[in-house]
């Protein structure tokens, strides 16, 4: 880094306090970057920090609003010459921007391969990755798909979060479905439903390599928010598992050499292979970063912040020994009367509360709308997992009785 201070553009909708440490440390320091930010004007009051230079605060979601609010910033004073976002929600909308604005880093064309799940299979399937059967959404190629493999899955080819997926088992859902949708930003995508158990591989990567990476299982099927089930998420131990699916990071993460930063990678595992479900050049939700901070001192989100600066992605620390797991924990619509606040103790290494006494909680829409997300340590498996258990019966107990039903 030379010693001119450059301008960054920051776009932003979960809050400008994932751009530092826990400990207050600015991961754009103000000694070399002046920051814009466009923020989620409910979160305005979150942008603190002397490397702010001015800050806008837009509806979340308004596409046409953020260009307009970029271009402001990109038109006042020096022009900006870094665009970093990363919220999957907006890593297409800054690469536009960098099209658009002709700023350099991650092209509109290159963030399509870890954002449309159409381009990401095409890219993967010509190289030979093994990925489900899969097609651009129509009647006609679901009904195909799901005459060949008696189940298919229609999915948002841009969606976050396991919002809007279907799981299509007979010609009825197909036809619910079909006349029930919603519209979503790139369509539908269809694809056989595989049989085996969801995994993560969660990466630092640079040109394509792996520097450290770690694995973790999901328990509950990601749309376990849909009935208000909690949602369990531990790390793979070392083993034959762990070596399988590091393999096939390793292999996917090749099909992409020109990639910096960071990846969450979905596959499935069963008996006899592992198969691709799905990969975002991003951090993953709910407990991932503290857990991947807590074995490597690593945070993904500097990672990927550093990636979108054009600056070195540097070597990291394998992974520590002890294992990490999280738990989401689901509350029904209502007005919250309990504090969720947890008991403090040396296993629990990260709570994040999304509501507070007297809030107004909605009906959650998506896997990553829980009351509380609770990452745990353990030495083994069954450690993190007892200790998840212990955690939701702590939160759930504090629920019943503690949410008033909305009127």
């Amino acid at each position: 880094m030379s010693d001119r201070i450059r301008k960054v553009l920051v776009l932003d909708h979960i809050g400008y306090h994932y751009y530092q440490a826990a400990d207050g440390r600015p991961f754009l320091p103000a000694h070399e970057n002046r920051v814009s930010l466009v923020t989620d004007v409910r979160k305005v009051d979150q942008a603190r920090g002397e490397e702010l230079e001015a800050v806008v605060g837009i509806p979340r979601g308004d596409e046409a609003l953020l260009e307009a609010a970029a271009r402001f910033h990109h038109g006042a004073g020096d022009p900006v010459e870094r665009v970093v976002a990363i919220s999957e929600g907006l890593l297409l909308a800054a690469a536009r921007l960098r099209d658009k604005l002709g700023v350099p880093g991650p092209t509109e064309q290159q963030v399509l391969g870890y954002r449309d799940k159409v381009t990401m299979k095409e890219r993967l399937r010509a190289r030979g990755i093994r990925v489900p059967d899969y097609a651009p959404f129509t009647e006609d190629d679901a009904e195909h798909l799901l005459k060949r493999y008696g189940r298919v899955v229609a999915k948002p080819r841009r969606g976050e979060s396991s919002a809007g997926i279907a799981f299509l088992d007979s010609p009825d859902d197909l036809r619910s479905f079909v006349a029930n949708r919603q519209e979503v930003p790139g369509g539908y995508e269809v694809e056989e439903r595989i049989d085996g158990t969801l995994f993560h591989i969660d990466s630092v990567v640079s040109g394509g390599v792996p520097l450290a990476a770690t694995a973790g299982r999901s328990i509950e099927e990601t749309t376990s928010y849909r009935h208000l089930g909690a949602f369990r998420d531990v790390a793979v131990g070392p083993g034959l598992t762990l070596d399988r699916l590091l393999r096939f990071n390793r292999e996917v993460l090749a099909c992409y050499p020109d990639f910096s930063g960071v990846t969450h990678h979905e596959v499935f595992l069963n008996d006899d292979e592992v198969c691709f479900c799905e990969i975002g050049g991003r951090p993953g939700g709910g407990g991932i970063i503290p857990g991947f901070h807590s074995r490597t001192g690593v945070n993904l989100d500097e990672v990927a912040i550093k990636a979108h600066l054009g600056e070195e992605i540097t070597q990291c620390a394998p992974p520590a020994d002890h294992l990490t797991g999280y738990a989401l924990v689901y509350a029904p619509a209502g007005v919250l009367e309990a504090d969720l606040t947890l008991p403090t103790v040396d296993w629990i290494i990260d709570t994040q509360l999304r509501f507070q006494v007297g809030d107004l909680m909605p009906q959650p829409a998506g896997w990553h709308q829980a009351a509380a997300t609770v990452t745990v340590r353990g030495n083994s498996e069954d450690e993190v997992l007892s200790r998840l258990d212990e955690v939701i019966a702590l939160v759930q107990d504090k629920l019943r009785g503690g949410t008033t039903t909305q009127r």
